[in-house]
């Protein structure tokens, strides 16, 4: 079964937008949590990072008071002169502070940990890309007093916004995007889901036909890279610049596939040593 194809959208800003009566009341945040749901790119929350960083602390510290706490009456009931009981035990266990105490320090260390792993895969999300949170904004723009100004201000947070949904993009098709002919070509545009409210302000396109453009792209690159230097090799006579040909189109290689893919460093230079190894052999062949 074919995976369905996801969807880019953007939202033009209009220089005159349409001014409704009353669209705290028609729109308001049905429309604007159905134009959120209809494309993953609009899927942006604040990830509160200080708040959730001032929680954590705040946890850390209690439970450390926890912590001190019960060493203090292990201790004291470990000494010699204390009233014989079995410190080794939970069954025989004759202290109720200290089972008290246990509770209470798995309540407070549960709650620390569940946040200590949401905020580590907040922290972890990438940024949201800039052109998505313009699209934000200039849906606010065009549907004007949709939403209170206090509660759409969440958007000003640009630094403290994650994507509920994270998109690898290279750099190419990042460079690509910044043309708005690019990203409003109607070779990508995509009628809007069924869940979406028509707008024509909305622009959809299709990731499945723009990463399809972006691969061929990418394939006649990678094919010229293959081809050209075999016959500059072959017209180029000494060794030290047929060396120099080849570390050219090695470092060239290597930024292209860094560029023009979502490889990792280790993987394209992986590549780039494959590549480097085939016109070494070439090399060799030649002379």
């Amino acid at each position: 079964m074919s995976s369905p194809d996801r969807i880019s959208a953007h939202v033009p800003l209009q220089s005159q937008p349409i001014l409704k009566a009353k669209p705290w009341k028609t729109i308001g945040y049905r429309g604007y949590s159905t134009f959120l749901a209809s494309d993953n790119d609009f899927l942006v929350f604040r990830r509160f990072g200080t708040l959730n960083t001032r929680v954590l602390l705040l946890l850390q510290d209690e439970i450390s008071v926890l912590e001190q706490k019960l060493e203090d009456l292990d201790i004291t009931h470990s000494q010699p002169a204390a009233t014989d009981i079995h410190n080794g035990s939970f069954r025989q266990e004759v202290l109720p502070e200290r089972r008290a105490l246990l509770l209470e320090v798995h309540k407070k260390i549960r709650e620390y940990n569940e946040l200590l792993i949401q905020n580590s895969t907040l922290q972890s999300a990438p940024r949201v890309p800039q052109r998505n949170i313009a699209s934000l904004d200039n849906w606010l723009h065009n549907k004007k007093n949709a939403i209170l100004d206090e509660e759409a201000a969440y958007i000003q947070h640009r630094h403290d916004l994650v994507p509920l949904v994270p998109k690898a993009i290279s750099g190419l098709r990042q460079l690509l995007e910044q043309s708005s002919h690019f990203r409003f070509s109607s070779l990508w545009r995509k009628k809007p889901p069924p869940s979406a409210d028509h707008d024509e302000a909305i622009h959809y396109s299709s990731d499945r036909r723009i990463d399809a453009f972006i691969g061929v792209a990418v394939t006649i690159m990678g094919m010229l890279m293959l081809i050209v230097p075999l016959w500059v090799l072959a017209v180029t006579e000494g060794m030290l610049k047929r060396l120099g040909v080849i570390t050219g189109f090695v470092v060239l290689f290597l930024c292209l596939v860094a560029f023009a893919t979502v490889a990792k460093p280790f993987e394209a230079l992986a590549a780039a040593a494959a590549y480097s190894a085939v016109l070494v052999v070439f090399l060799q062949i030649s002379e």
